[in-house]
Order: C-alpha cells, then structure tokens, then sequence
C-alpha cells in the first residue's frame, strides 16, 4: 500500500518555518533585553542623583526599544520581553516619584503587561528606600516620612496579588522582600524620630 505523504510533509515544513521564526524571534528578545534593562538600570543611577533630563533619554530610548521588540512577540514569546517591561515600569515609577508627580501613571500609560507592571512597582520599592535613606541624611523628616507612605500603598494594595503567584510568576517572592525592606525603613525612621526628639529636648533644656 502506498501511503500520500504530501499533507504530512508540507504540514512539517510549514512548523519548521515557524520555529525558525520563534527561535530568531526569541535570540532578538534576549539580546535587546539586555540594553532596555542595562539603560533603565543607567536612568535610575542617574535619577538618584536627580539628573533627570538624562535618565529621561534613556528612559525613552527604553520605550522605543519596547516598542519595537512587541512586533517579535510571537507563540509564547512574551516572557522573554517581561524583564525589560520591569525594569523600564521601575525606572519610569522612580521618576514620577522623583517629579513629585501628583498621579502614578498605570499599565497602560507605561505600555506594559499587567505582570511586568506589577512586579515593577513591587521592585520600586527597594529604590524608594534608597531616596528615604538619603532624605533621613539630609534631616528631612518630612520628605522619608512622605516617601515611606508610599511605599507602604504600593505593598498594600499589590499585596492580595500574592494569591495569584503561580500566574504572576515571582511577585509573593517580591511582596515578602517588599515587606521586609518596610520594616527596615519603619525600624530606621522610628530611631531617627526618637534622636531628632531627643536632641529637640535638649537644646531646649539648655535654652533655660
């Protein structure tokens, strides 16, 4: 008996095509993950030294490399792109915290996933304690203690995601480095408090 196997064959060279065009989608992936996460991380150095006009370049250098990457996101290739989406979500977050922005911009302003938003956010909080740190240096009280508040929102209202660790891969990980980063601050902002107190009382002792 002979057996037709024209359907197979043109069935297996039309999947061989597109694994090639996965695995060439996917090598152009990684290798530009690598520069959007290399200036995100460059924009947040330079925001820590409020030197924003630069980090703003690199921050939108980032986007357009997003932006251009989204067009190789086929079959499944979408994870290869979230690491790049967090780290851009961490940076643009950190700006609008710097800025004093009055609004924190959503998922959708920053043209990024759901899960790469939160799990940016999430790692914002590591670099909001850097900013709070520097303010307690600099005897601004008032500023840590504003900075703290956010912080504590952000763990707050991702913390009921922590549910949903196992379609939202790493964020209870996230949450439980979130929530020990906040305790530290709350510890080192208590002790802060209570010098600053202490000090007050004694210039005023020696005013008498």
């Amino acid at each position: 008996m002979e057996i037709d196997y024209s359907s197979m064959e043109s069935s297996l060279n039309e999947f061989s095509s597109h694994l090639k065009q996965v695995e060439s989608s996917r090598e152009k992936l990684i290798k530009e993950n690598r520069e959007i996460i290399s200036s995100c991380s460059k924009a947040i150095i330079l925001l820590h030294s409020n030197k924003i006009q630069e980090a703003t370049d690199l921050i939108d250098k980032a986007l357009n490399l997003i932006r251009d990457l989204k067009k190789f996101v086929i079959s499944d290739l979408d994870r290869y792109l979230w690491p790049a989406e967090q780290e851009y979500v961490e940076a643009c977050i950190l700006k609008e915290i710097v800025e004093k922005k009055p609004k924190i911009s959503s998922h959708l302003d920053l043209e990024v996933s759901h899960g790469a938003y939160l799990t940016g956010l999430l790692d914002c909080i590591g670099e909001i304690k850097r900013m709070i740190y520097d303010n307690l240096r600099r005897n601004d009280i008032e500023t840590s203690l504003s900075l703290f508040a956010i912080i504590q929102s952000f763990y707050d209202q991702i913390y009921p995601f922590s549910f949903y660790d196992n379609i939202v891969p790493g964020v209870r990980k996230k949450l439980d480095v979130g929530k020990r980063i906040i305790e530290d601050v709350r510890i080192t902002m208590t002790e802060e408090q209570r010098r600053t107190d202490f000090l007050n009382r004694f210039e005023n002792k020696s005013d008498i």
